[in-house]
This record gives structure tokens, C-alpha cells and sequence, in this order.
């Protein structure tokens, strides 16, 4: 297509078309999609007709006998999704130009995330900027990445053993997660643990313990070791598996200098049998293409500063 082409394209699409099919494909059908945006069945199925013959294509496999996309739809689906997201940001945006010290910052994290930096940057941050609010969401770092490079969160923090192009990492610390017992568990305090009775011990974890998880690297470790028992018990969020653990349902790991505080409480007991701690990077992951608010370039700024501060050996855990 040429440029007047391109142009013309642009000015006769209907966002609101765009929009409809995107619920659409979000409610996997026109009847609950109908309900959703509050119009009738008829008027989604004729948008969705509209949409097609502006495209020239076929969005939806109507042959199916379950809500199925087209290859074609599934592409439309996905730029639908860029577009609806820069188009919910220009709000924030707008409401922000002129007043750097209001605006909201979306920040999403894996649940162990504990640092001194991070600690750090968020006072300064609110501190300098009294009137901007502040959200975590506790995710996967694979989500994290995942909501990063679709624009749907100001910055996120997550733990990065492969880096997809587009975004940019800096680290923020490295980490190494051993192997725990609780005070539940026979083998809690003992110094004369085998790795045989390590082998043989019930076991917890996260989900992404596994190979090609998040957790890959560790994985491997505990597989060379011989514990592949089946989890008894798993959970994405850290306080809970640590619950597991410390009552005696199972061992399992945890970030070193996170753990070290409950050894010294006497609820956990590190297993020194289990030797190989695989070292990760906690990154700060930052999107370059996506429109940040005054807030949210004054809180990645703010953080990267912190992250300066100390050379990387004194932020390795």
C-alpha cells in the first residue's frame, strides 16, 4: 500500500468496530459480547460483518463448532489489543502533562521480591511525589514480561533468565534459592542431613519449578541432585509456600536472603546437603515504546538512581 492508501485506510476504519471485535473475541462469542457492551446480539454481529468487509478478511471461523479465530483474527486481535492499550494510557496521560506530581504508577513483580533498593526508591518516590499513587501486582515474571512489552504496566520487575527483544533489563540484584526444612520437619536443625533423606522428603514449590520454567535453572540443580519427587503442595506466592514448609508438608526452596531472617527466627532450616545454588538476576524491565506519565518516568528514574548506588557485587545476595 501506498501512503494515500495507508491514509485512507486509517480514516475510514471505525475504532469502535475494532473495539466490538476485540470483546468479542475477549467473550469468545457475539452473545456474551452483546451483554458486555450492552447492545444487542444483532448490532455486535453486524459490526463484526462491517469489520470484515472493511478488512477485506475473515475474522472468525464460522465452520467451527467453538468460537475460533482466524489466523487472520487472531493478527487483528493482537494489534486491537496495542491499540485499545495506547489508547487507555492517553487518558493518564492527558491527566498528567501539566502537574508531574499526580499520576499513577502500575509496577508488577514475582511475590519474593525484597531489597533495600527497591525499599529505598519507593519512600524517595513518594516522598517527591505526594499526590501520585503507587500499585503492585503480584504475578509471574513470566506475566511480567508478558504485561510489559503489551504496555499494560508502567515497569515491572521480574526474574529474567532469557531477555525477548524490545524491552530493556537492568539489574536490580542477583539472588540464589537453596533447599528449606521448617520447624515441622524431622530433619529441622539437624547438621548431619544426607542427601539421601533430602531425596526422600516430601516436597513444595512454585509452579514455575519446572524445566523451561522460570525457574529452569534451579530445576536442573535439583534434578542432578535426585529430588524429583511429584510437589505435594504449590503456590505462586511465596508467604504460602513458606507456610508448607515451616508445618512440615514438604521441603522446598527459597531466596536465600529472603529465608535467612525466618533461620534466624527458627522457623526454617536450610538443607546443606543440596550445594548447587544456581544464581539469578531480579531485573527491572522497562518497555522504551510505551507513553509513560510524568509519575511513572519520575519512579523508573528514581529506582535506576537507587540501582546505581551500589556496585553490582554489594547487590548480590
Amino acid at each position: 500500500m501506498n501512503r494515500t492508501d495507508i491514509e485512507h485506510f486509517c480514516r475510514n476504519l471505525d475504532w469502535n468496530l475494532l473495539f466490538s471485535f476485540m470483546i468479542i473475541v475477549e467473550e469468545e462469542g457475539v452473545t456474551r459480547a452483546a451483554s458486555r457492551l450492552l447492545v444487542s446480539q444483532p448490532a455486535v454481529t453486524n459490526s463484526l460483518k462491517r469489520l470484515e468487509s472493511h478488512l477485506d478478511c475473515t475474522l472468525v471461523d464460522r465452520s467451527a463448532s467453538e468460537f475460533t479465530l482466524t489466523p487472520t483474527g487472531q493478527i487483528v486481535y493482537e494489534e486491537c489489543q496495542e491499540i485499545y492499550s495506547a489508547v487507555s494510557r492517553m487518558a493518564g496521560v492527558l491527566r498528567t502533562v501539566r502537574d508531574e506530581v499526580t499520576g499513577h504508577v502500575s509496577i508488577e513483580a514475582p511475590t519474593h521480591v525484597e531489597t533495600p533498593i527497591l525499599d529505598a526508591a519507593l519512600v524517595r518516590f513518594h516522598k517527591s511525589h505526594p499526590k501520585a499513587t503507587l500499585s503492585i501486582k503480584v504475578v509471574t515474571s513470566g506475566d511480567v514480561i508478558t504485561s510489559v512489552k503489551r504496555k499494560n504496566a508502567s515497569c515491572g520487575l521480574a526474574l529474567v533468565t532469557e531477555r525477548p527483544a524490545g524491552l530493556e533489563y537492568e539489574v536490580i540484584y542477583r539472588e540464589r534459592f537453596a533447599l528449606y526444612c521448617g520447624y515441622g520437619s524431622d530433619l529441622f536443625g539437624r547438621n548431619d542431613i544426607t542427601l539421601e533423606e533430602i531425596c526422600h522428603q516430601p516436597y513444595v514449590t512454585f509452579p514455575t519449578d519446572i524445566v523451561g520454567g522460570e525457574l529452569h535453572n534451579f530445576t536442573l540443580a535439583r534434578q542432578k541432585y535426585g529430588i524429583n519427587s511429584p510437589p505435594v503442595g504449590r503456590s505462586y506466592h511465596l508467604e504460602e509456600l513458606r507456610r508448607f514448609i515451616e508445618i512440615g508438608i514438604g521441603i522446598g526452596p527459597h531466596p536465600v536472603h529472603v529465608a535467612q531472617r525466618f533461620v534466624d527466627q527458627g522457623r526454617l532450616w536450610q538443607l546443606t546437603a543440596f550445594d548447587d545454588l544456581p544464581v539469578f538476576e531480579l531485573c527491572l524491565v522497562t518497555n522504551p515504546r510505551t507513553r509513560l506519565n510524568h509519575a511513572e518516568k519520575a519512579f523508573i528514574r528514581i529506582l535506576q538512581e537507587e540501582i546505581a548506588k551500589i556496585p553490582l557485587p554489594d547487590r548480590s545476595y
